[in-house]
């Protein structure tokens, strides 16, 4: 039985079971073994992803999350430009020391601002690879949806090169939203804000 919807993203709905628990159900056909693997092993290593409790075919059991998203903190003006595109940032660099597993999703809306801190959700993306693909991505999405002073407060800390890889970005991206949406003019603003 499943408690109100709470949050819908771009492939899954995330369900209130109760005050410390949800379920994150994606509208497709899924198998979350591996993204449930990731997140464990993440914790495991001290990254701060939620808790999974249980997890089967397309369901996850999880941790429910005090706090708004990174997005609504900086809409509502209780983080600052540069301490969230540091912290944004830090969290890139942080996953990227652990091991070479990308997010390939991480932005503002993954990121709750919980009263243990910023924790990175919405891990179905995530593979090895180069880091500075991750980092790519996270500067494409900024471009495409954040504040310009975002994007440039990001890319003056962000780790890495993040236009090194932009064709792959790109591509990447464009798989992402399944051809849906023009990048360009995000390009343009990536690169027009690059150091």
């Amino acid at each position: 039985m499943t408690g109100p919807l709470i949050a819908s993203g771009r492939e899954a709905d995330v369900y209130a079971l109760d005050e410390r628990r949800v379920l994150r159900r994606y509208r497709r056909e899924a198998d979350v073994t591996g993204e449930v693997a990731t997140m464990r092993y993440l914790a495991g290593a001290g990254y701060p992803v939620p808790e999974v409790f249980s997890a089967s075919g397309r369901d996850m059991i999880m941790e429910r999350l005090d706090g708004p998203t990174m997005a609504q903190a900086f809409a509502e003006g209780s983080i600052g430009v540069e301490e969230g595109a540091a912290q944004l940032a830090g969290l890139l660099s942080h996953l990227h020391e652990i091991s070479p597993i990308l997010h390939l999703d991480l932005h503002p809306e993954n990121v709750l601002m919980t009263s243990r801190g910023p924790v990175v959700i919405d891990w179905c993306n995530a593979r090895t690879g180069d880091p500075d693909l991750d980092t790519g991505l996270s500067a494409l999405i900024l471009a495409q949806h954040a504040p310009l002073p975002v994007l440039a407060a990001f890319l003056r800390v962000a780790p890495g090169q993040p236009t090194r890889l932009l064709d792959e970005v790109v591509r990447f991206r464009d798989r992402q939203l399944s051809g849906t949406e023009d990048l360009s003019p995000a390009v343009e603003r990536l690169l027009a804000c690059a150091p």
